[in-house]
């Protein structure tokens, strides 16, 4: 397992690719966009999350909006979901292209009223050549789109989601906003990845999100080989957060800001 700042590394020469596009909140930060994260799966690529900005964002990290096939979504807050619809308009809007492909857009309960009312909105961005396939999770096993996924409720709201992709070369697994340390023990077991949010330092008090030292405990107990930190907060101390993790978890630990690259 390795890890880099930002893509250096041909897509195909490793089996699993993350790339945070944006390891932020809703809140402005350098370096701290808003929830997006791509997984390239050999000669695939699938996205966690569109918070506002995420397509400039993929595009920085060389990712095509053309060739996304599969999204997943964990939950409908504005910095996980607010570029969907600026997707929809640019696969619309593209000059001299038209797309014919499927794109499936999977996630949380209440999903396709939401994409429905975004589409009710805006107007353009609905598809007119290629179909959009809305799939609502509920909460086990799955096979979307060719890829296997196993669910869990989070705890930070009702219906949000954290996602477990098994593949033959290694197992992804991605928290969403979370808050129920049980659940996320259980759906990160033994992951090869394991993209989880940590939005304060131990001792922040909050009810819907983790702190550095419940995520510490989670992967330890989890046993998983690459702990990868996201949705950080601006004002969360980096380095304060590594120390409360590494109190509880003696693996590989990567604090991602914006354009961080893992790999295994």
């Amino acid at each position: 397992m390795t890890e880099t700042s930002h893509a250096s590394v041909s897509r195909n020469d490793h089996t699993l690719k993350l790339t945070v596009a944006g390891a932020g909140t809703i809140l402005p930060a350098r370096g701290l966009s808003t929830s997006c994260h791509a997984l390239e799966i050999a000669d695939r690529t699938v996205v966690f999350d569109m918070g506002p900005g995420a397509l400039a964002r993929l595009a920085l990290a060389g990712l095509d909006y053309r060739d996304l096939q599969t999204i997943f979504i964990s939950h409908l807050h504005p910095d996980h979901t607010l570029d969907l619809v600026t997707l929809l308009q640019a696969l619309e809007a593209t000059p001299g292209w038209s797309r014919t492909q499927t794109l499936t857009i999977a996630g949380c309960r209440g999903l396709k009223a939401f994409i429905t009312e975004l589409l009710a909105i805006f107007r353009d961005a609905v598809p007119q050549t290629y179909a959009v396939e809305v799939i609502e999770l509920e909460v086990g096993r799955h096979e979307i789109a060719g890829l296997t996924v196993e669910t869990c409720l989070t705890g930070h709201t009702s219906n949000s989601l954290a996602f477990r992709l098994e593949t033959e070369n290694g197992v992804f697994v991605y928290s969403g906003d979370a808050a129920d340390m049980d659940a996320m023990i259980k759906i990160a077991r033994q992951a090869d990845m394991f993209l989880c949010e940590c939005s304060f330092e131990k001792g922040y008090p909050t009810t819907d999100h983790f702190t550095s030292d419940a995520v510490g405990r989670i992967a330890a107990a989890a046993g998983v080989r690459h702990l990868i930190v996201t949705h950080t907060y601006p004002t969360t101390d980096h380095d304060r957060i590594r120390a409360d993790i590494g109190a509880h978890y003696a693996g590989l630990v990567t604090i991602a800001v914006d354009g961080t690259v893992a790999q295994c």
